[in-house]
């Protein structure tokens, strides 16, 4: 029963109740009826005229009202045709054929509605469709990315190239699929583009590898920008390098099959011309004439001879197919073609450059040249290094004996390189990047080969100034640097011992109030050679946010690392791959704290002997007044790429460790004890530095 309802019952009873007393006073009251039986009258008069009034609202009104509404509701949801039938409310006019009018026109609004979204997606779907054709005969592959590197949409040429079996999972990281310095470079151009008026529309060469290296692609990216022209995501579309110089090298084979074809010819004619010169039974006249003739015939064939090979050599030499690429791919690329072919071993060293090549052809010439260097030295192992000049870079290959004489290299030139279209040989490959290899000592008993290369293209990441991004507070805690003091080892020669240089990102600077490692990367350093090859890079999941302050200097997000594995999973693997080697950092106690106070929950004890390279630079320039890691690169002549990241610092310390092992040598510290208490003495230097 609704409220309106009990409301008209509740004033029937009343007016019942109140019936009823009157007849109660009316027959208790002596005749005449007195005044109040007047009134009683009265009062019950009105009281049943307005029940049969409300009882009339009732049936003539408020209940045909209920009825149309649940009849407007009901045509409404369902969208039934029809409408309402205004007939059946004649009490309410013109309220019906109002409504009735409403819903025609509601409906017919969700009926166009409903047509122009089946139209929407029909279209929607026809574009889907001839977007997926387009990419299914693309000869390239194509993958789509957000700015945080996952992957949207992809081809099956992708697929193919990118050698991924099944499907590739949309959402993935594209780093789990090819190297990432090239990625983050091109974007970083393409950010700063994007920023301009108006927006970058010319896409971005660049060339990366696939992650096991089977693989060199060259690519292009271009950018997706959102409605309101700001930077969304990136295109990538690749091929394999070698597909790219199919038409150039078929063009290549074309010119050398008319030299190869014109040589025997002109070699004949010259033949017969010196024969029919000397032959003695001519008379003078005819053996003159003939002979002047054939003379400049064989002479005009030879110089079309070397026209031709002029021209061969300057196609071959010509603007050739190029781009940056990392070194650390580059390589990788050759030590797993000498790994896959049973030669020597390759090592990486130094710090990883850009350097603008041919990669494809590059990578075939190196891994010939290591096979040759092999064959002709006797060494079964080499490093590779690449190097940054003033106007040019260079490839230094680098062996325990001698060096090879320029005639053997002069002989090499000459062999063809198998694996490139049109049968170029390993001179053209050089002639290519402007380039003739020379070999020269190194040092007593060690010889290198240098190969010189243009000038990369990609400049110098400049480092954030000190007002944007200030450098980490030194943190000193000399007991944590008393770990692992060495005993027996403290006398081994420092060029002799196994270091690891390492760093890390943090949450913040307080390990011992909450903050927590984000990142750790690590290289190994041996015999003074930087091994690039041999490195430690994690991403580590916090388990709490990571404040923004902390990310503007690192740039690692809380969906960065939400997937990675936590803290106690990555120490463990960190410890296995330093092994027993000496702990190196830039301002040590702090990573070290981070390492310290995770012993119980990793299960894993770092008692490694530790270096800091603050301290052992403080040593050396007790006058210097910053010795802030960027003030030290620069002093020493270290270029650091990929700063404010766990292992661009690790690799630049690294780098900046070497050289001031270099001079602590220099001035006598030559074992692992002396050059501990050489940073005990940094340390107080240091100390008394921050009391003044």
């Amino acid at each position: 029963m609704t409220p309106r309802q009990r409301g008209l019952a509740a004033l029937l009873v009343s007016t019942l109740l109140g019936f009823g007393v009157f007849l109660l006073l009316v027959l208790s009251q002596p005749a005449p009826p007195r005044l109040g039986a007047i009134v009683a009258a009265a009062i019950v008069g009105f009281a049943v005229a307005s029940s049969l009034l409300l009882l009339a609202l009732e049936l003539f009104w408020l209940r045909p009202v209920e009825r149309l509404a649940a009849e407007t509701r009901f045509a409404a949801e369902t969208r039934a045709e029809g409408g309402v039938a205004a007939k059946l409310y004649p009490g309410l006019d013109p309220l019906p054929a109002a409504i009735e009018q409403l819903l025609a026109r509601y409906l017919s609004a969700h009926r166009e509605t409903d047509l122009t979204v089946t139209a929407a997606t029909a279209r929607i779907e026809e574009q889907k469709r001839h977007l997926e054709a387009i990419l299914r005969d693309l000869a390239e592959g194509v993958l789509v990315c957000n700015l945080e590197h996952r992957v949207l949409l992809y081809n099956q040429v992708a697929l193919t190239l990118l050698h991924v079996t099944g499907e590739l999972g949309l959402g993935r990281s594209l780093f789990n699929l090819v190297t990432p310095e090239p990625v983050l470079h091109a974007l970083e151009r393409l950010a700063g583009a994007a920023a301009s008026e108006p927006p970058a529309t010319q896409p971005v060469p660049m060339v990366c590898a696939t992650l096991d290296g089977r693989t060199l692609l060259s690519a292009r990216m271009g950018v997706v920008l959102d409605a309101g022209a700001r930077l969304s995501g990136y295109v990538l579309t690749f091929i394999d390098v070698t597909q790219e110089l199919g038409e150039r090298a078929r063009r290549d084979a074309l010119l050398r099959a008319a030299t190869e074809g014109l040589r025997a010819p002109v070699a004949n004619l010259l033949a017969a011309a010196e024969t029919l010169a000397t032959y003695p039974d001519m008379s003078p006249e005819q053996r003159r004439s003939f002979g002047e003739v054939v003379l400049r015939e064989s002479a005009a064939l030879s110089r079309r001879l070397e026209a031709l090979d002029r021209d061969f050599r300057a196609i071959g030499a010509g603007p050739w197919p190029m781009a940056d690429v990392h070194s650390a791919d580059l390589f990788r690329c050759v030590a797993r073609s000498l790994a896959d072919g049973g030669g020597p071993s390759l090592t990486l060293v130094g710090l990883p450059l850009w350097l603008h090549v041919d990669s494809h052809s590059l990578v075939l010439a190196l891994e010939r040249l290591l096979r040759n260097l092999a064959a002709v030295t006797g060494a079964s192992s080499f490093d590779a290094e690449a190097l940054l000049g003033d106007r040019r870079s260079y490839i230094e290959l680098s062996w325990e004996g001698e060096p090879v004489s320029n005639a053997v290299l002069d002989a090499w030139a000459k062999e063809l390189l198998p694996g490139l279209l049109g049968s170029a040989t390993l001179g053209d490959v050089l002639a290519r990047h402007g380039s003739e290899i020379w070999s020269r000592p190194q040092r007593p008993g060690r010889a290198l080969l240098r190969i010189p290369l243009p000038a990369p293209h990609r400049l110098p990441v400049e480092s954030q100034p000190s007002s944007v991004l200030p450098p980490r507070p030194e943190f000193y805690d000399f007991d944590l640097l008393r770990l692992g003091t060495p005993a027996p080892s403290g006398a081994q020669r420092l060029r002799a011992l196994s270091y690891v240089v390492f760093d890390t990102e943090t949450t913040g600077l307080r390990p011992s109030e909450g903050d927590e490692i984000v990142s750790i990367g690590a290289v190994r350093v041996v015999n003074g050679r930087i091994l690039t090859g041999e490195t430690f890079a994690r991403l580590v999941n916090p388990k709490r946010p990571i404040p923004k302050e902390s990310t503007r200097f690192h740039g690692i997000t809380d969906s960065m690392v939400e997937s990675s594995p936590p803290v106690e999973i990555v120490l463990p693997q960190f410890k296995t791959f330093v092994a027993d080697s000496v702990l190196v950092a830039f301002n040590a106690a702090f990573d070290l704290k981070f390492l310290k106070l995770k012993e119980d929950v990793s299960g894993v004890r770092f008692d490694n002997v530790p270096l800091d390279v603050l301290l052992i630079a403080a040593f050396l320039f007790p006058d210097l007044e910053d010795v802030s890691l960027d003030a030290l690169a620069a002093r020493l002549g270290v270029e650091i790429s990929g700063r404010h990241s766990a292992l661009g610092d690790a690799i630049g310390t690294a780098a900046v460790f070497v050289r001031l092992l270099e001079r602590l040598e220099a001035r006598g510290i030559d074992t692992l004890e002396a050059l501990l208490e050489a940073s005990k003495m940094g340390y107080q230097i240091r100390a008394r530095a921050a009391r003044l």
